[in-house]
């Protein structure tokens, strides 16, 4: 048997396997972990952009869930609104009626007004005064009325007591 002594290995002498440990040279380590490194990093930023995904996607469903009802809502809102401003167009025109009925109505006010100044001064002009005129009008015809329901004393009465105010519209005459 052959006993072979050797000595421990100098400081720039390689190992038997070329030089490189378990995952090869110093430079293949570092890439190693690096790449690894960039691995996790990368798988950690899908993961969060996946959640953040899931988020916003259940956030749009909440959304477009709590928008039917509001969306309903809105139609029924604009079905009224439709119905209140036919309504608005309707009262609008009822409304130009109305005027132009007030406006026809003070024209012919005016008009009827005119007409019975006209007359009053004709009247007044011919020397009769109205409201002597009223006045023996209405004690004849309590007169009659007296004389219509029996009471023929008073009546003849009161024919005698508006003799005086229709004997002022025959002397004014």
């Amino acid at each position: 048997m052959i006993t072979a002594v050797t000595s421990p290995a100098g400081s720039g002498a390689r190992n038997s396997a070329g030089g490189r440990g378990l995952f090869g040279s110093r430079s293949a380590r570092w890439r190693m972990v690096a790449t690894v490194g960039l691995v996790a990093v990368v798988l950690a930023v899908g993961s969060l952009v996946v959640v953040s995904d899931r988020s916003a996607r259940t956030e749009i469903r909440t959304t477009d869930m709590s928008l039917a009802p509001a969306q309903h809502r809105l139609a029924g809102l604009r079905r009224q609104l439709g119905h209140a401003e036919h309504q608005w167009a309707g009262a609008r025109a009822w409304h130009a009626g109305v005027t132009r009925s007030f406006d026809a109505a003070s024209s012919t006010l005016s008009s009827t007004q005119a007409a019975l100044a006209q007359a009053q001064a004709n009247v007044h002009s011919q020397g009769v005064d109205l409201g002597k005129l009223d006045a023996c009008v209405s004690a004849v015809e309590q007169a009659l009325n007296q004389i219509a329901v029996g009471q023929t004393a008073g009546g003849l009465a009161t024919l005698r007591g508006s003799s005086l105010s229709c004997a002022a519209l025959t002397g004014a005459s």
